[in-house]
């Protein structure tokens, strides 16, 4: 029996995670070097957060827009040239001038990731046996989850030890990396499929129901970027720029763990208990936050749980919105992934708000109270089957 008849699905997917890790590492590793950005473009911390905040909203803008348009062409050319582009625009960010020209360039990179994603996605999809569908999808998603735990740390060393240059320099050999790979060994597709019209898409957003779903996970994930995006800073308050990779390790193993244990939870109990749960305990953790820093084993504990909780609620928010209106699930699959990126674009811009306006030490008090609103929201809103 070959390799792809045990899986159920061609073993050359695993090639398109190297590229979700690529672009995974683009869209993380901003929070670890963000210190550095700012001293380098002599500009506030709360300032340079804008970064993060463009691409999470050019993300989720361009995400729904840009299927439509490629959707017609062959996703295994479309993530090629969206790999060529990326790796072009990572080494444009590495020799930015100026502070504006690095946003742009940022801009650039968010659309790039939005074209390349769902390409990959689609590629591992049809490289696969329909009952093996999820499997394959699963390993191109692990290019994304493993960022976490290895790209961002590494990213974010990199650039505190070689300057942040350094780190984009990085993710273009990477990406450089996964279009060789990609180029002579990856999937194939000789079908293009009509995209849905745009019009379709966001039809949805005109019913209520679909609102209260999708109200806590913005909420959320504001309450999320609102810590993330600024996360070097908080943790430099009390330990140095050496020791935040290592802190970042934590966060990113929270993340596989709580990636497995948000399914298990749906199975089990269903998707608003667990959500309620966990939100709580999302808000429990940002208030200790400024307690634990003093300790560096607490403050690794509390990064593993924070991220645990973030990747643990995926499952059931998943659920949770797909009940709304499950006939056509692939559309709200889409809503809720720009919900979630509208949410980073918004927290990003929050904290940089509550940081000028206290101080950095203040972003998990706010965090925590986006959080408690995403909890209440779930508690009173209509109950789905």
């Amino acid at each position: 029996m070959s390799e792809a008849e045990a899986r159920g699905f061609d073993p050359r997917v695993w090639l398109l995670a190297i590229g979700t890790f690529a672009t995974g590492t683009d869209t993380f590793v901003i929070a670890g070097i963000l210190p550095a950005l700012a001293r380098s473009f002599s500009v506030t911390i709360a300032a340079v957060g804008a970064v993060i905040s463009v691409y999470a909203f050019v993300y989720a803008i361009g995400t729904p827009l840009l299927a439509v348009v490629v959707a017609r062409l062959r996703q295994d050319r479309v993530a090629l040239v969206a790999l060529i582009v990326f790796a072009i625009v990572n080494i444009l960010c590495a020799v930015a001038p100026t502070y504006s020209f690095l946003l742009v360039m940022r801009a650039a990179a968010a659309l790039c990731a939005a074209i390349y994603a769902p390409a990959a996605y689609v590629l591992a999809a049809t490289a696969a046996r329909p009952e093996k569908r999820g499997s394959a999808l699963a390993a191109v998603a692990l290019g994304s989850s493993g960022s976490t735990v290895f790209g961002v740390p590494l990213g974010t060393f990199i650039g505190n030890h070689f300057g942040w240059p350094a780190t984009f320099i990085m993710i273009t050999a990477i990406t450089a990396l996964a279009f060789a790979a990609l180029l002579t060994r990856g999937p194939r597709s000789t079908e293009t499929s009509p995209a849905l019209p745009l019009a379709l898409r966001v039809a949805p957003l005109a019913r209520l129901t679909v609102w209260s779903a999708l109200a806590p996970v913005l909420l959320m994930f504001a309450g999320i970027y609102a810590v993330y995006s600024y996360i070097a800073p908080l943790l430099e308050t009390h330990f140095s720029a050496a020791d935040i990779p290592l802190f970042l390790i934590c966060y990113g193993v929270g993340g596989l763990a709580g990636s497995q244990l948000g399914g298990k939870l749906v199975d089990r109990y269903g998707a608003r208990g667990p959500l309620i749960v966990l939100l709580s305990l999302f808000t429990l953790l940002y208030a200790i936050v400024p307690i634990a820093l003093h300790s560096a084993i607490a403050t690794g504990l509390v990064m593993f749980g924070l991220t645990l909780c973030s990747w643990a609620c995926f499952a059931p928010n998943q659920t949770r919105v797909v009940a709304v209106d499950s006939e056509h699930a692939n559309i709200m699959f889409a809503l809720l992934n720009a919900v979630i990126f509208f949410g980073g674009a918004i927290g990003a811009a929050f904290g940089g708000v509550v940081l000028g306006a206290f101080s950095v030490m203040a972003l998990p008090y706010a965090a925590a109270i986006l959080t408690v609103l995403a909890a209440v929201l779930i508690v009173y809103s209509p109950r789905q089957s």
